[in-house]
Formats: structure tokens, C-alpha cells, sequence
């Protein structure tokens, strides 16, 4: 079952039955879907109960909660630095960890679930520049879109950013707990850096201050005042004294939390 909230107008945010989200973006003649969720059900078919206009995807990185409902798809898009990702994390061996959380959960998986073949994606054909960030703009009539390559998460992660609405998509790059501590998650004070110098540079093309975040573990819109103290917070100070904490995998995993936010950094101490 999917939950879908109306943030804007033209901007939809959609949170799937394993809890992961992604967002409807729909300009006057066609739209864009930021990001697929799990695949535990048919995405394509929602959407079009939202919107009639042809409908483009966006992956926002290579990992499993965000592309496995690409499946229901003839095309997507992503950057190209993710590709291998992407073919890892739609892979038997992620799939059977998801269809094994899906019935913990309760949720019925669809029967070619563990068989079905994905596509790999089209690569994003960035052209434009926002400072050192390589980005693409789309019109999608009315309304424009931003697509910039942010390294962070992973490699290839890729962010959004409608100007009309002030309106910034994190993907996984940021959230009020975010990940830094997968094998291809850039070093935590790089990425931290990255985000800064993005919003840095998008408010002053723009002449005005992001105010909205939609981010992809987060079913509702959070403030940009949020974002930035958050970041400003995950200091290098703090990084360097960030106790370690057990994530049972063999990677050196430190944790930053602040209460009473509930924001939590987790991050690879072997790579900063």
C-alpha cells in the first residue's frame, strides 16, 4: 500500500509499504519520478492513478530501496557512476534479503519477485555546471527541474532542486540519519563538505534561501534550517571523537547523535 502526501501543487511524496519514499514531480506536460522504493508492488500503477502526463525515472543512487521498483518501468535514468552498484543491489542475493524483511513485515511480494530482469538504466547526460557540480535542467513545462551529481552516499548520487518552490531532494545524501558507512559511501567530512558547498551554491545562483527538504526516509517535508545545522554540527571535531558502534559488518562504523533532534551520523572512521 502506498501513501502519497501533496507537498506542493506539482510535487507529490510517496512513501511505499517497506517504509521507503520517492517523489511525483509533474510540470504541464510530463513528469518525473524520483527514485522506484522496494518493488514489493507495482509503482507504475500508482502513479498513473496521480497523473495522466508521460512520466520519466530518476534514480537517485544504485542501492535496493530505491531502485528495485524499476522493474515496473520500460526506462530510467541515473548517474553512471552507480551503475555497478545497481547491478549489485538488484541482484538474487539482495532480493532474497528483501523478500525475506517483505514477510517479516506481512507484505505479499509479487510472484516473479526473485526473477523478474532489470534493465540497466540510461545514463544521466549531465551538460551544465552549478560551481564544481555537474548538473542537467529539465522542463517538464512550467516548471523546472535541477538534476545535480553530488557525491556522498555514493558515488553517483544524484540531488534535485526546483527553484519554484525552493525545494531541495536529498535522495539518501542527506536524511536526519544518514548512512556514510557503506564500501562506497564517499569519507564523511567529503560529503558533509559536498552538501555545504551545494546549498552554498544553489542559493546564490538562485539570489534566495532553500527552504524545503524532501528526503527519502522521511514521508513529509522538513525545513532547510534543518539540513544545514545538521551539517554544521557533524564538525570534524565531532567526527574525529565519534565512538564506534557495531553495524555487524567488518567495517570501522562511528555514530554522531544529537537529542533532542534524533539526528544520527553513521560513517566509515577508516576513510576520514
Amino acid at each position: 500500500m502506498f501513501h502519497a502526501e501533496i507537498i506542493f501543487p506539482e510535487v507529490t511524496h510517496i512513501t511505499d509499504a517497506m517504509g521507503v519514499s520517492m517523489t511525483l514531480i509533474e510540470g504541464k506536460n510530463r513528469a518525473i519520478l524520483f527514485d522506484t522504493g522496494y518493488g514489493t508492488e507495482n509503482v507504475k500503477a500508482f502513479i498513473h492513478t496521480l497523473t495522466g502526463k508521460p512520466v520519466s525515472v530518476l534514480l537517485s543512487h544504485g542501492h535496493h530501496d530505491h531502485i528495485l521498483g524499476q522493474r515496473w518501468f520500460e526506462e530510467s535514468r541515473m548517474c553512471s557512476d552507480d551503475l555497478e552498484e545497481f547491478r549489485q543491489r538488484t541482484g538474487l542475493v539482495q532480493r532474497k534479503k528483501v523478500a525475506e524483511q517483505a514477510g517479516q513485515k506481512g507484505i505479499k511480494l509479487p510472484a516473479d519477485f526473485l526473477t523478474v530482469r532489470f534493465r540497466d538504466p540510461c545514463p544521466i547526460l549531465f551538460t551544465e555546471a552549478l560551481g564544481r557540480f555537474a548538473q542537467e535542467t529539465e522542463d517538464l513545462g512550467d516548471l523546472q527541474v535541477k538534476i545535480i551529481h553530488v557525491p556522498g552516499h555514493t558515488p553517483g548520487s544524484i540531488v534535485l532542486y526546483l527553484e519554484k518552490y525552493r525545494l531541495l531532494l536529498t535522495g539518501d545524501n542527506w536524511n536526519p540519519c544518514t548512512w556514510m558507512w557503506f564500501p562506497s559511501s564517499i569519507p564523511a567530512n567529503c560529503w558533509r563538505d559536498n552538501m555545504k558547498e551545494l546549498i552554498r551554491d544553489l542559493e546564490t545562483e538562485s539570489g534566495q534561501e532553500i527552504e524545503t527538504v524532501l528526503c527519502s526516509h522521511q514521508p513529509s517535508a522538513r525545513k532547510a534550517s534543518e539540513i544545514k545545522s545538521f551539517l554544521t554540527y557533524m564538525s570534524d571535531e565531532r567526527i574525529g571523537k565519534a565512538p564506534d558502534v557495531d553495524m555487524g559488518a567488518p567495517i570501522h562504523t562511528c555514530e554522531i547523535r544529537k537529542e533532542p533532534e534524533g539526528w544520527i551520523l553513521l560513517f566509515d572512521k577508516d576513510k576520514t
